[in-house]
């Protein structure tokens, strides 16, 4: 079906269509000239700060960065297993098993870890995550 005889025409609706005086600001106009003010856009972003320990070596944490990486790469293979109906359950048990062995690693990390240090609050909340899925995977809440 072809729609013919439009014109680029706007059409306004003069009930909802207000004009402002000349020289009155919009509630809309200040309220995105407040939203785009240059002190706004230029505001330095702030880092988690890592704290001194120097005892703690370097390897430690990219491992724990590492192994946090992989684990969330599980999960959300996990989620696309559950997904997919051509994959049986008993397939995705090497996942699980998988899961379990890096929330154990996560978990014996975040032991070395301070426990206001950001990675230990990254991996406890990466391991919290794993392990209820894990849990609720082999308590059958999937089948």
């Amino acid at each position: 079906m072809k729609i013919q005889g439009v014109k680029g025409q706007r059409i306004e609706d003069k009930r909802s269509v207000k004009k402002s005086k000349s020289g009155e600001k919009s509630a809309f106009f200040s309220l995105l000239e407040g939203q785009l003010s240059p002190a706004e856009a230029t505001a330095p972003i702030q880092q988690a700060e890592i704290p001194e320990n120097s005892s703690l070596p370097a390897q430690l944490r990219l491992d724990g960065v590492f192994i946090s990486e992989n684990t969330i790469d599980l999960l959300e293979s996990f989620e696309k297993c559950l997904g997919n109906t051509d994959i049986s359950l008993t397939d995705i048990t090497p996942i699980i098993d998988a899961l379990e062995s890096g929330t154990t690693s996560l978990l014996d990390i975040k032991e070395q870890l301070d426990s206001d240090d950001p990675l230990a609050q990254l991996i406890d909340l990466i391991a919290t995550i794993s392990i209820i899925e894990t849990e609720k995977f082999r308590r059958g809440d999937y089948s």
